[in-house]
């Protein structure tokens, strides 16, 4: 897994990608394919942590948030 890519998307980007994973896997189904790669990518995709940002008051607060 050294090719490990990381993208930041907000809310309706990251509804759109999920919307295009789930209609490529409904085609694959109705063509009668196996569609086990892309449900796993769905599933990855659903369960990616999101990043946290850091409402702190302090500058001092805020240096410890981002480490």
């Amino acid at each position: 897994m050294g090719n490990e890519r990381v993208i930041e998307l907000d809310q309706y980007e990251f509804n759109t990608v999920i919307t295009l994973i789930n209609e490529k896997r409904n085609d694959l189904i109705r063509e009668k394919k196996n569609p086990e790669y892309i449900t796993e990518i769905l599933t990855k995709v659903i369960k990616a942590p999101t990043k946290k940002k850091c409402r702190l008051k302090f500058k001092r607060e805020r240096e410890m948030c981002e480490r």
